[in-house]
């Protein structure tokens, strides 16, 4: 999430409603039924991840072969490349990162637009400041030079050059487009009341300190309050939580759908309160804390590629393989054997490891990991996922909007997608409108994903296009003409879903239990899909993975209390 900026609070909380928007004039071009856009799938899936839900005969595994690695780190997403990283910073050398993929990051991978040379995300694309408790996300953060310092109370300072350039934020909303994420601008008085009733209850869980003296929400989630009270809320949906306040304004109700769902890729009627309230409680958001606790949100053209890259630097060559397709993990006397498939030439190889750390997803485990306990197979198996689609539209010059400045996101209310960031924000300039530009545009198929699913997998390039473009031309009639191309990327599991009785389940510790020589990673061990969390899962199994081959290193979890 982004941090609400004090304009909107103070908007509403002194202002009271102010003058109405005026509405846009309509448009008399005529909107087209369909769209003649060219591009491709980039994320095309090919069927051969399924080929490991088939258990591989055991008379096609090669004998390994090479040397025995200390860790093979199975999945380069963000938490399989923090694995590495923490291991490469205690003085580890002789480790492997497989991924499917031809780039390391998982879902954090990035693009390269060859006409205008811009960088630009396929999926996650900020963070925000991490609060003081975070100790393992600072530690990358400060080596990356994305913390620069600390406040004389221990905060965090962020890098300028870093820090979303306004303006951040805007909202199409009723043919308008207003500043920030603001949908109570055009509301009622209701909806305000509700909306200053909620920023009070946001601020009262910041500040929350359960009977163990811990923050209610913290980041790592592991370092948060273990109080009932506050466990509670994990029983419970968003929606509920909200309702049993006394909200029901269809405004607020957006406002924070939105953010759930961006954050999360889950609608408010289907995630848990509890993190649901992470979502604004866990950074210090409110208003009232910022001159103390200044909360930004940092970015980069690449996304978050800038930070999977900037840990990837203490990788050789020899650390990484991609394009490889794990089939097979499983201890056999003192060792870890993985078996994987290139699967650009379809040939298994079978390395040696004296530790693996599995940090895929653990849905995957069950098929390729013989001999789970059955306890550990059933929470993998109740791991849930929602699906996205993300789309790079390449255009000949910068979205051009009468009255109104194009801000880094742009979001239109009640869409199903979530709008689009432009992802030279941070660095192109107002005379620069005339030049070739990227956008990221974001869809999660949030509801009745395993439906959504095949559907996203099965429909064309054509068909995404249009679904794609009702939204663009509603924000900017005539937008095709400047369109050159529209690339997309299905992403199948992208997302764990932090839906009620899952982080906090009485058997979430199955989730990231080694199994023998085993260890696991990923967001969804812990629970929540955030940078932060998939982080904090693999530097904690590097260091577990260390502990086993007694490698001596300076702890980077601490679970400080602030």
């Amino acid at each position: 999430m982004r941090p609400i900026p004090r304009r909107l609070f103070l908007q509403h909380c002194l202002l009271g409603l102010g003058l109405p928007f005026l509405p846009r004039c309509s448009s008399p071009i005529p909107k087209p039924s369909t769209f003649d856009i060219p591009g491709e799938v980039i994320g095309e899936p090919s069927g051969i991840g399924h080929l490991v839900r088939q258990p591989l005969a055991k008379s096609l595994i090669p004998p390994p072969e090479g040397p025995q690695y200390s860790a093979i780190i199975i999945g380069g997403g963000v938490s399989g490349v923090s694995a590495g990283w923490k291991l490469a910073r205690s003085g580890v050398t002789d480790f492997i990162i497989l991924d499917i993929g031809d780039q390391l990051g998982g879902t954090s991978i990035s693009g390269h637009d060859g006409v205008s040379g811009t960088a630009f995300p396929w999926g996650a694309h900020y963070i925000n400041t991490p609060p003081m408790e975070a100790d393992c996300i600072l530690e990358v953060l400060e080596e990356l030079g994305v913390v620069v310092d600390y406040t004389s109370l221990g905060w965090p300072i962020m890098n300028p050059d870093y820090i979303l350039r306004e303006p951040g934020e805007r909202l199409f909303i009723e043919d308008s487009w207003v500043e920030n994420l603001d949908p109570f601008s055009t509301g009622n008085s209701e909806d305000q009341q509700a909306f200053e009733e909620f920023q009070t209850d946001m601020l009262r869980w910041t500040l929350y300190r359960g009977a163990d003296q811990r923050r209610a929400f913290t980041l790592p989630l592991e370092y948060s309050s273990a109080d009932p009270e506050v466990r509670a809320l994990d029983q419970i949906t968003m929606q509920e939580y909200m309702r049993q306040k006394g909200w029901d304004s269809e405004r607020l109700d957006w406002f924070v759908n939105y953010g759930c769902r961006d954050d999360y890729a889950c609608p408010i009627d289907e995630v848990s309160a509890w993190a649901g309230i992470h979502y604004y409680a866990c950074r210090y958001y409110a208003d009232q804390l910022q001159d103390r606790f200044p909360v930004h949100t940092v970015t980069w053209s690449q996304g978050n590629a800038f930070l999977v890259n900037g840990m990837a630097r203490r990788f050789s060559s020899a650390n990484v393989r991609l394009n490889a397709l794990v089939v097979s993990i499983r201890g056999e006397g003192d060792e870890v054997l993985v078996t994987f498939m290139d699967t650009q030439t379809r040939q298994l190889t079978t390395l040696r490891g004296q530790t693996a750390i599995y940090a895929g997803q653990k849905h995957i485990a069950n098929y390729i990991i013989p001999g789970l306990p059955d306890d550990q197979k059933t929470v993998f198996q109740e791991c849930q996922y929602t699906p996205w689609l993300t789309a790079s539209i390449h255009l000949k010059r910068i979205p051009q909007t009468e009255g109104s400045a194009l801000a880094w996101d742009n979001v239109m209310y009640e869409s199903d997608g979530l709008g689009y960031i432009v992802a030279e924000h941070q660095t192109w300039e107002k005379t620069d409108d005339e030049r070739p530009t990227v956008l990221t545009y974001y869809l999660p198929f949030d509801r009745e994903p395993d439906i959504r699913r095949r559907a996203l997998l099965e429909k064309t390039h054509d068909f995404w296009v249009d679904q794609i473009m009702k939204d663009l031309w509603e924000m900017h009639p005539g937008i095709e003409k400047d369109i050159t191309r529209i690339d997309l990327y299905k992403w199948g599991h992208a997302m764990i879903r932090p839906t009620p009785n899952f982080i906090w389940h009485r058997d979430r510790g199955l989730r990231g239990r080694p199994f023998g020589g085993i260890h696991f990673a990923n967001a969804d061990v812990t629970g929540l899909p955030l940078f932060e969390e998939a982080c904090y899962s693999g530097i904690r199994a590097a260091q577990e993975t260390m502990e086993v081959l007694r490698i001596p290193y300076a702890n980077s979890i601490r679970g400080g209390v602030q």
